[in-house]
């Protein structure tokens, strides 16, 4: 997807293309395993689609119990 340009300023915007209110497991996996390869957590929340907040339950062990195990288990496999 092309970079657009904001219509009054002219700066450089880059396009929203998924917009996920909460994350799935599968989703929480991904954030688990992209922190762990140093990803900083405002360029996972980018790249997922969401927030910063729902990036924080996952982190705190809020939300998707057992996430954080299965990243930590496809690191091990690809090391």
């Amino acid at each position: 997807m092309a970079i657009t340009t904001h219509p009054l300023t002219g700066v450089e915007i880059n396009p929203v293309v998924i917009e996920r209110k909460a994350l799935s497991f599968d989703e929480a996996v991904t954030a688990h395993v992209m922190r762990m390869q140093g990803v900083k957590y405002n360029i996972i929340a980018q790249h997922l689609g969401t927030n910063t907040h729902r990036l924080g339950e996952v982190f705190r062990g809020e939300k998707h119990s057992g996430s954080r195990r299965v990243a930590e288990a496809l690191i091990r496999k690809v090391n």
